[in-house]
């Protein structure tokens, strides 16, 4: 409980400032970078290997999000439920084994299969070392009372990933992106080489105070959502030492858009 009051009140606190009072901190110019959204994958295929190959192909790296199963494993998933297959229903992918999980990619064919966190790195390692990929981890949602510590499973989940990077030399080609801060702030506090972005689905301003606050890279923001994003906002952002990803960029010309304005990253859905 002491935790969850702590984290209440960081984030509060946070919250009644504003960017523009945080001192500059001016970030060195570099060109934007284009990711594959959910890693190169339409809606059937979404965060998938062949996605990944494909987006990892196309652009200078790609988004993909994570899920974590009983037996502690990262797999590539955007949902908390499995795909239902055959005679099986969706289960929570939280309290689903990995034996399981090889059982329905089985039934669901090797074009939609979920592939594991480590496949994923060991291929990039090999193939495109250069290459660039954010990992998107939601909010833990609990599946039952047995398993109400987000704080402890989210933990869990980050030491997972840094241990991966580590092994697969990825060090600074990896960020993660959460709405989640106690997420993000143990990834800070315990590696250097990954970096930390704060996604906010709205009110562009507070969001990068709560990012500066606490010494997280930079801002995960919804492309032309409740707020127009322009230059002169992401210049201000760069002046304060903070990157920003924007998603998801359906056009062209919405990607040249997102260009001109300064982002750092771009996630698109445009193959």
């Amino acid at each position: 409980m002491r935790r969850i009051v702590i984290s209440i009140v960081f984030l509060v606190s946070l919250s009644c400032d504003r960017a523009e009072y945080y001192p500059d901190k001016p970030l060195p110019a570099t060109k934007p970078r284009i990711l594959a959204h959910a890693g190169g994958g339409d809606f059937d295929t979404a965060n998938t290997m062949a996605a990944c190959v494909h987006g990892l192909s196309v652009y200078d790296g790609i988004e993909v999000d994570l899920a974590m199963s009983q037996d502690g494993t990262l797999w590539l998933a955007h949902d908390n439920a499995t795909k239902p297959c055959g005679t099986s229903g969706a289960e929570c992918f939280h309290e689903t084994s990995d034996a399981r999980i090889e059982e329905i990619n089985k039934c669901m064919g090797t074009t939609m299969s979920y592939p594991r966190l480590t496949s994923v790195f060991e291929y990039i390692a090999k193939n495109h070392p250069t290459s660039f990929i954010s990992l998107d981890v939601k909010a833990w949602t609990p599946c039952g009372l047995g398993d109400v510590n987000i704080t402890r499973n989210m933990n869990k989940e980050a030491q997972k990933i840094i241990d991966l990077v580590e092994k697969y030399g990825l060090q600074n080609r990896v960020m993660v992106e959460s709405e989640v801060g106690d997420f993000l702030w143990y990834v800070k506090t315990n590696c250097t080489f990954i970096e930390t972005y704060l996604t906010t689905f709205g009110d562009y301003e507070l969001g990068t105070s709560r990012a500066i606050g606490a010494g997280f890279s930079g801002v995960s923001f919804k492309f032309k959502f409740t707020e127009v994003i322009n230059k002169e906002l992401i210049d201000m952002l760069h002046r304060k030492g903070l990157k920003i990803q924007v998603w998801t960029v359906e056009s062209p010309d919405d990607r040249q858009e997102a260009i001109d304005v300064g982002a750092d990253f771009i996630q698109t859905d445009d193959f």
